[in-house]
């Protein structure tokens, strides 16, 4: 009998392990509480990533398989970080080429579109309201009841328009919200406060310099790149408890003075005349995982299994690699191999835990500041917080 696969989330962690579940024959259901394609904040990819995106067969560039005007190429990084002289890392001596600034909506697109090639099933607009052990028990068989995003959430409520999906297996890809593995008794586990404040900025006049621009600042620390269209994506991060309100409100004229502070990025967005173009955005972007990310009949993956401070670049590439392992874990869990749990287990272990290590060392090269309780913090020895 086929086995079905109900995956709560599409971006890049629920799309990888969709095409996965497909491809090996499961059946793949992908569940999108958006009604369609969504815009989000721009990320660099670096060159690393491009051997999972040719596996996946969404390459970008010449010769892959996505030629996009919507993503530029990533020449490098330059950071202002520990010294007041920018330091340099180009992308020139990678075997991988050049990496890219992709544009989220039209990479995601992708993926999701790679997915329903390879079989998988992709549901627009529709949000899990209710899950719970089906006609099987709790051994792996689940019943989901959905509602179209729109409606009010709350199990038991009146809606008529409720459909009810089985599965034999739930998959978490909800992002850092982790909606149904907190059902299942997980917790989240921090261990700072990063927020991120974001902005996508328009010129008529953009630059043609293509490289990550990192601004150290005594409270936290900017980062800019270049977006297709002559836009520019801008964010900084801080800790949320240190911020002042408005600007943890999104106040255009909190953003503009810390901004106005800055030294290479405000040369960067005045140099070019940038002026805004979206909303200001408050995200979290704290360090961060599950207490549990899977059990009997269910797996998280990407954000919603452990989330990553964007100064590391593991993002979208960390979400797209836990999709890819726990779309064969949970195909070889249905097969009746139960060490393929324990497997995914460790390897999301060890990656999460090198990951803090690196961001350790990173941070801990800033020392301009040393009475800053950012930077201070980030001297410490890190201590998890459950919530």
């Amino acid at each position: 009998m086929r086995r079905t696969v109900a995956i709560a989330g599409g971006g890049p962690a629920g799309a990888v392990a969709a095409r996965v579940l497909a491809r090996r024959g499961v059946r793949a259901v992908v569940l999108e509480a958006a009604s369609g394609p969504t815009d989000k904040v721009g990320e660099t990819l670096p060159p690393a990533v491009t051997p999972l995106l040719r596996h996946l067969g969404c390459e970008l560039g010449p010769g892959g398989g996505v030629t996009s005007a919507a993503h530029l190429p990533s020449h490098g990084i330059r950071a202002y970080w520990g010294s007041n002289e920018p330091g340099e890392n180009p992308f020139l001596a990678s075997p991988f080429g050049s990496g890219w600034h992709v544009d989220r909506r039209a990479f995601e697109e992708r993926l999701a579109a790679a997915a329903i090639e390879a079989g998988a099933e992709w549901r627009w607009g529709q949000r899990v309201v209710g899950c719970r052990p089906g006609s099987d028990g709790a051994g792996g068989h689940w019943r989901l009841e959905l509602a179209p995003a729109g409606e009010a959430a709350g199990e038991g409520a009146s809606m008529p328009r409720r459909e009810v999906l089985e599965a034999d297996f739930v998959v978490d890809a909800t992002g850092r919200r982790a909606s149904l593995a907190r059902r299942f008794g997980a917790r989240r586990v921090r261990t700072d406060r990063l927020v991120g404040v974001f902005e996508v900025l328009q010129s008529d006049e953009p630059m043609a310099d293509s490289t990550t621009l990192i601004e150290a600042v005594e409270d936290g620390w900017w980062y800019s790149a270049p977006l297709s269209g002559g836009r520019l994506a801008i964010g900084f991060f801080g800790d949320g408890d240190l911020l002042e309100r408005p600007l943890l409100q999104a106040e255009p004229g909190a953003w503009r003075r810390r901004l106005d502070r800055t030294a290479a990025t405000s040369e960067r967005v005045e140099g070019h005349r940038y002026e805004p173009a979206e909303p200001l955005r408050v995200l979290p972007a704290e360090s961060s995982r599950l207490d549990r990310i899977a059990g009997e009949g269910w797996i998280a993956l990407g954000d919603a299994a452990a989330g990553y401070d964007p100064l590391s670049s593991h993002g979208i590439a960390s979400a797209m690699g836990s999709g890819l392992y726990g779309g064969h874990a949970v195909t070889d869990l249905l097969g009746g191999r139960r060490e393929a749990r324990l497997a995914y287990l460790d390897v999301m272990e060890r990656n999460y835990g090198t990951y803090l290590e690196l961001l350790r060392r990173h941070y801990a090269r800033e020392r301009r500041w040393p009475d800053s309780p950012f930077w201070r913090r980030r001297r410490a020895p890190s201590r998890e917080v459950r919530r």
